[in-house]
């Protein structure tokens, strides 16, 4: 269409020229004004403002279409147009909109209850706001603030946190949520601190520019182990601060921290670098903070790491002499093979031209160094093999100097690296000083000193002290593998070989555990560790305490040992015994005390290794032989050596088969006591102590404690005994509602009693007293089992050797009855009512068999099923008597209610709830029994009035039952 096709229908004027901007309507401009723009510019955009600004763009393209089209119609240019901006300005965060009134008013209150103290009313309050809008600022900030004041720091960041989401682009919200994590994470375990890490990067996020939000980010990953990414958010900062001596500091400490510490290094040592040059060009530069020894320290320390001893050498000198005062004596630095400018003394120095000429000054030179730079100095020396001017250093670092002593526990950890290096340069002796050293200090003995003291004595010659060296580091670590394959080796050269094989067992099931746990797995090929539901976590060693006497000692020392060990072992038995007493009088605040000392006693009878065979001894140590070990490729290269050591003690202490436990036993025949205490006390214990512990709820450890007595050889020789130890073990069971165990020790004690009527009834009792499903009572496994014992007694009576038993029988039928087949559980019923024929207990389950099956959706013959069994109950009734109406009466009533009879229910319910006989003995003086009874009797009353909606029946009987 042309321009004067448009003139014609009107659209233009044909003199218009320049053309005018469209006008818009004032109905669509409503609300548009002067403040909306200027908010609108501002940032501060709303919904409508939105709208408006869409409205106003399409009619800028509009008119701008329009002056384009007139323009080529005229061949007139267009006039030019600013260039549009690649993308739209970003838009700044919405405004929150103001609260209404009745929150502003909830806030005022929640305020003013929080100012008086009253927090609970003040939290009600601020709950109200935040279930009304959640995203009300100042709710939960009033939250955190009054979660603060309760202590639960927990809960007070996760509020801080929701405020700040509410204000994402605020790098301040976010820095304080953060800064709050770190203050409170040292003091409360339960704050984490990747919340703190969380809170910084959202900062980061929200103000890119933040160097407060990089370095807290930084500190956070640092002491959340995340070195790499602490490094990273370090090195961002000093690109624009390359001079901050405090976050090179930081820096560096990070890199020390690194996994790779000589990788890390580098970015640490760049920074440093560049600060000395920067110091060292203007000393005078007020701006930046002056180096101290601190950082000439770790400094050195990044050099050594990196693998640069000699330029570690080279700074540490040059640096300390910057501040001692001496930054002009270049002339020491063409000394590099020896440090005889920090002697303490001038009998190397004067040889040296340049120095002769110097004002005399002990302190700025030998006197002046700090005594850990000096031991930093003696391990670079060590490190670059001048071996001799490491020495030299020894002689000023001396603990036998009252003085240097005095100054060694301030730096330590120095020591004991300068020790170490020491021992790698086969320098045993002087290493044996600072360790032995080390050990009298408090704060610093730990396994790995009295591991390497050991090392330096077995170097040495001195297998006696090397020998006490190991066993005192396996006291004090009882999971220290390195110990233990050292004292294995030394017992092996001593041909100690039955404990030596004891201890590299001990390793590689150590070895084995922990590879386990650091790679998460649960697979099973770590120690099989059951958890039973209820049952309390404790950390423990792997492998239990037990007494390892001296070996390599002479036996009259040994004897003297052995003998104090009985000693104070009897003692220890009579406090347990005292204990024991205390507590049958009712004294509990001793139970602790009394299964502490109990634990002691009991470890050391477990730790004995004639008491047991080989394969359950091993079970003790926490590994079996049984089966084919499984390993990943590198758990698998670090036990090949414990498994070269292993078989070559197997070789020499093979037991023939089936000859161990005959060998335990024929010992155990000779043994009447041990430690001067008899064996039944022992058995006493064991017992006493494992139920303890399950009623503390450490029901492994008691299961442990009591399988360690069904192991030993000392107790098994006893039938009496080891029923006992599976009596406990049950009772154990029953406190851990561990239907599975229950059921394994039922079965055990019906297998070592074959065909006893007892052992059924104890196999229902196991399974009636433990508070857990019926899942195992009634399983396949169990079926199977009791089904074998009957098929042995009827083969018993066949061949004239036995007698039938009501006990199996009844036991099987109810396993039947409780797994719904109850066609199979009548048939059981009725051979036992052939045997038992005026026994209630028969005649009430038969009766109940019938009634249950005739229930079934596809019984045949329901009514007779019905009838049938309602004649076994009526038998059941009358045998009963009246010593025992009320249960009679209570068992056929709940029949009725369950076939749907509620009046013959009822009248039978009544019956129990009038019983003669609690007339005739008087009120209160009913049976527990026939109480609950009664109860049960009255509950059930009501619940069939309920039902009928005779509801004033129902308040009468509850007002009786409350009554």
């Amino acid at each position: 269409m042309d321009g004067e096709s448009m003139q014609s229908l009107g659209f233009l004027d044909p003199n218009l020229r320049e053309i005018p901007d469209v006008e818009i309507d004032p109905e669509l401009t409503a609300g548009l004004h002067t403040d909306n723009y200027t908010s609108l510019q501002e940032g501060e955009i709303d919904d409508v403002d939105s709208d408006a600004e869409n409205l106003e763009q399409d009619i800028e393209k509009l008119n701008s279409s329009v002056r384009a089209f007139l323009a080529s119609h005229h061949g007139v240019p267009p006039p030019p147009q600013a260039p549009a901006p690649s993308r739209a300005p970003a838009r700044s965060a919405r405004k929150a909109p103001e609260p209404r009134g009745d929150i502003k008013a909830r806030l005022f209150r929640a305020n003013r209850a929080f100012m008086v103290g009253d927090l609970q009313q003040a939290k009600d309050l601020v709950f109200d706001v935040i279930r009304i809008n959640a995203e009300t600022h100042q709710a939960w900030t009033t939250l955190s603030s009054i979660f603060r004041e309760e202590g639960h720091m927990d809960k007070a960041l996760m509020s801080m946190v929701y405020a700040a989401h509410l204000k994402p682009k605020d790098a301040q919200e976010w820095l304080k949520c953060a800064g709050f994590a770190l203050d409170v994470a040292d003091e409360h375990p339960d704050v984490d601190l990747t919340t703190a890490r969380m809170c910084y990067s959202a900062a980061v996020s929200a103000d890119p520019k933040n160097m407060d939000a990089r370095l807290g980010r930084a500190l956070a990953c640092h002491r959340l182990g995340h070195v790499s990414l602490a490094v990273a958010d370090y090195n961002f900062v000093l690109a624009q601060r390359p001079l901050d001596l405090d976050i090179i500091r930081k820096l560096a400490e990070a890199c020390m921290d690194s996994k790779d510490v000589a990788t890390a290094a580098g970015s640490a040592i760049k920074a440093y670098d560049t600060f000395f040059e920067h110091t060292k060009s203007f000393p005078d530069d007020g701006r930046v903070e002056k180096i101290a020894w601190y950082d000439v320290g770790i400094y050195s320390e990044l050099l050594a790491y990196a693998g640069r001893p000699r330029d570690a050498i080279f700074q540490l000198k040059a640096l300390s002499r910057r501040l001692l005062g001496r930054q002009q004596e270049y002339f020491w630095d063409q000394w590099q093979g020896d440090d005889r400018e920090f002697d303490e003394d001038d009998s190397r120095r004067v040889d040296v031209p340049e120095y002769r000429d110097l004002p005399y000054n002990h302190i700025a030179y030998g006197l002046g160094l700090p005594k850990d730079l000096r031991a930093r100095l003696a391990i670079y020396r060590l490190s670059a093999e001048d071996t001799q001017e490491a020495l030299n250093h020894l002689q000023v670092l001396n603990p036998a100097n009252p003085q240097i002593a005095a100054e060694i526990p301030e730096f330590s950890f120095l020591i004991r690296d300068l020790a170490g290096h020491l021992f790698g340069q086969e320098l045993i002796g002087e290493a044996l000083v600072y360790y032995e050293f080390l050990r009298t200090l408090p704060d610093e003995l730990d396994a790995d000193i009295l591991l390497q003291i050991g090392r330096c004595h077995l170097a040495k010659g001195d297998s006696i002290a090397a020998e006490e060296s190991f066993l005192a580091a396996i006291d004090i670590d009882a999971d220290n593998i390195d110990a233990r394959v050292e004292l294995a080796n030394l017992y092996s050269t001593a041909h100690e070989d039955e404990e030596a094989l004891i201890l590299v067992t001990e390793a590689m099931t150590l070895q084995q555990t922990q590879a386990a746990l650091a790679s998460g797995r649960t697979d099973g090929q770590g120690p099989k560790m059951r958890k039973l539901k209820g049952a309390t976590g404790r950390t423990s060693s792997i492998i239990p305490r037990r007494y390892r006497p001296k070996r390599l000692v002479d036996p009259v020392r040994r004897r003297q040992e052995e003998v104090e060990r009985a000693r104070r072992l009897s003692t220890q038995f009579v406090n347990v015994q005292e204990l024991k007493a205390r507590i049958r009088d009712g004294d509990e605040s001793v139970v602790p005390a009394w299964m502490a000392a109990a634990k002691e006693l009991i470890d050391d009878f477990r730790s004995y290794r004639k008491f047991y065979s080989w394969d359950n001894y091993l079970k003790f140590l926490g590994r079996s032989d049984d089966g084919v070990q499984i390993h990943e490729p590198g758990e698998q290269a670090e036990q090949s050596g414990l498994d070269a050591i292993r078989q070559r003690l197997s070789k020499a202490l093979i037991t023939p088969p089936g000859t161990d436990g005959q060998e335990g036993a024929g010992r155990a025949a000779d043994f009447k006591e041990y430690q001067g205490i008899s064996f039944s006390n022992w058995l006493d214990l064991f017992i006493d102590y494992a139920i303890s512990l399950a009623a503390e709820g450490q029901y492994d450890e008691s299961y442990r404690v009591c399988e360690a007595a069904k192991d030993s050889t000392v107790f098994t020789v006893s039938e009496e005994n080891t029923f006992f130890i599976y009596i406990a073990w049950g009772a154990c069971a029953i406190y851990a509602s561990d239907e599975e165990t229950c059921v394994s020790i039922a079965r055990q004690i019906m297998r070592d009693h074959v065909l006893s009527s007892d052992s059924f009834r104890l196999f229902s009792l196991l399974c009636r007293l433990c508070q857990s499903s019926i899942s195992w009572y009634s399983s396949g496994p169990a079926q199977k089992f009791v089904l074998r014992q009957i098929k042995a007694m009827d083969a018993a009576v066949m061949s004239g050797g036995g007698q039938l038993d009501v006990g199996p029988l009844m036991l099987y039928g109810h396993i039947l009855f409780t797994s719904t087949s109850y066609v199979y559980a009548i048939h059981y019923f009725l051979r036992a009512l052939a045997l038992d024929p005026t026994n209630p207990v028969i005649t009430l389950s038969l009766g109940l068999g019938y009634i249950h099956y005739g229930l079934k959706r596809q019984s045949v013959n329901r009514q007779y099923l019905i009838l049938q069994g309602l004649a076994f109950l009526l038998q059941y009734y009358r045998s009963l008597g009246p010593d025992r109406s009320d249960e009679a009466n209570y068992g056929l009533g709940r029949t009725f209610q369950l076939l749907g009879l509620q009046n013959l229910a009822l009248e039978y319910y009544a019956r129990v709830r009038a019983d003669p006989a609690e007339e005739e003995v008087g009120e209160g003086a009913r049976q527990d029994g026939e109480r609950i009874v009664g109860l049960a009797a009255a509950y059930n009353s009501y619940v069939s009035y309920v039902m009928s909606g005779d509801l004033e029946a129902a308040k009468e009987v509850v007002g009786r039952l409350v009554l």
